[in-house]
């Protein structure tokens, strides 16, 4: 099941092809059907997922939550 995501929370994303290296997002728009997110700090490199691609995503390891009182952004 899919956390309660909303506008502002931070998520670290790890990049294709092998996932080493890791950007934080920032949460932009949180509907019912698409989470749409920027690069923190730069608002021109956008992402959006469906609810249900996040899911996967998070399940997998490849999207992670930032905790609120995480200062290492």
């Amino acid at each position: 099941m899919l956390p309660d995501i909303k506008k502002g929370q931070l998520l670290k994303v790890k990049a294709p092809p092998y996932f080493e290296k890791e950007y934080i997002y920032e949460v932009t728009g949180a509907g019912d059907k698409m989470i749409r997110a920027n690069l923190h700090h730069s608002p021109r490199v956008k992402k959006n997922w469906t609810r249900e691609e996040l899911e996967i995503s998070l399940e997998m390891g490849i999207v992670a939550l930032v905790p609120e009182g995480d200062s290492s952004t």
